[in-house]
């Protein structure tokens, strides 16, 4: 407080209020991000992170500055087999150890980020409920982003937000990625600065921006697998209006974030981990073929290594 004659009168909110700095206002903690990793061949090496985390603060237009950001880190994957994961063994436990380690020494300074590390494997849908149980009170909303789905085009996060506040059924927000968006349904939302919002059947759990409630209260109840999407196209498709997502600027354009496959499950990434003897030719499900086939790699060589 501040006192002119013998009244004290309040000083207005400001980057110097030291009682009350930005982290600790309600506008700025109002929209987390949350950032999901788990081990990787990459690994201990930050770069994928990064091209996450800095595209966040290049791309999100509005963001405030110190909006509280949560990188989280799931366990490693048992030896069972079933997926394409990289596994349990002393060399990956290594990596893992030391990625940590790096993430802390490079985030020790940054008050607004905080590290969420799992004891276990638990999965992406488990990460989300572990984070949403450690939000700020005041976060209303957050952003969802994947590992190795950096953003590359600008995002007006003040019009999204805006445009939240102003419209209830505004739960959640995708952006396009390399797929084109399909089967529109229910209404658009055109925000007071023009951007169109348009509802498809669509639903993701790659990048997106959604309200926390909705998270909480109606996704992840219905949610049993390992990923959220898993059990979301089926209920988003029979009540678009309340499930599906609005797409920013109506799903057209160019995508707004590329897809790197840091954990090399798709395409020529994983027929290099075949060849490699790291996945076993019969880990390979019929649309892992599907797709690495789509990406070119050749089909025939790729059966070379079916008794290896």
């Amino acid at each position: 407080m501040h006192t002119s004659s013998s009244v004290e009168k309040p000083v207005p909110e400001s980057d110097n209020d030291q009682k009350d700095p930005p982290f600790h206002s309600s506008t700025t903690r109002k929209t987390a991000v949350v950032i999901f990793t788990h081990l990787i061949n990459a690994h201990p090496s930050l770069d994928s992170l990064m091209a996450i985390y800095n595209g966040t603060r290049l791309y999100l237009n509005g963001l405030p500055e110190k909006a509280p950001y949560f990188v989280t880190v799931d366990g490693i994957k048992d030896n069972t087999e079933g997926d394409l994961f990289l596994r349990e063994s002393r060399e990956n436990r290594n990596k893992y150890d030391e990625y940590i380690r790096r993430l802390q020494i490079y985030f020790k300074d940054h008050d607004n980020v905080k590290l969420f590390i799992a004891g276990k494997n638990i999965g992406l849908a488990n990460i989300i409920r572990r984070v949403i149980e450690i939000l700020p009170p005041e976060t209303m909303y957050m952003y969802l982003f994947q590992h190795d789905l950096p953003l590359v085009r600008e995002i007006n996060h003040t019009d999204i937000l805006a445009t939240a506040e102003a419209n209830d059924k505004m739960r959640l927000v995708g952006f396009k990625g390399e797929h084109p968006i399909r089967q529109p349904c229910g209404d658009d939302i055109t925000s007071e600065s023009g951007i169109l919002y348009r509802r498809f059947k669509q639903w993701t759990d790659r990048n997106h921006f959604v309200r926390v409630d909705h998270y909480k209260n109606d996704i992840l109840p219905k949610v049993t697998s390992v990923f959220p999407e898993d059990n979301m196209h089926k209920p988003t498709r029979l009540n678009c209006t309340y499930f599906a997502p609005y797409y920013y600027e109506a799903g057209k354009g160019g995508p707004f974030y590329e897809h790197t496959d840091a954990s090399e499950r798709y395409g020529h990434k994983l027929y290099e981990r075949v060849k490699r003897g790291e996945v076993p030719y019969s880990s390979l499900s019929k649309v892992n073929i599907m797709i690495m086939k789509q990406k070119g790699v050749n089909i025939t060589e790729l059966e070379q290594y079916k008794n290896h």
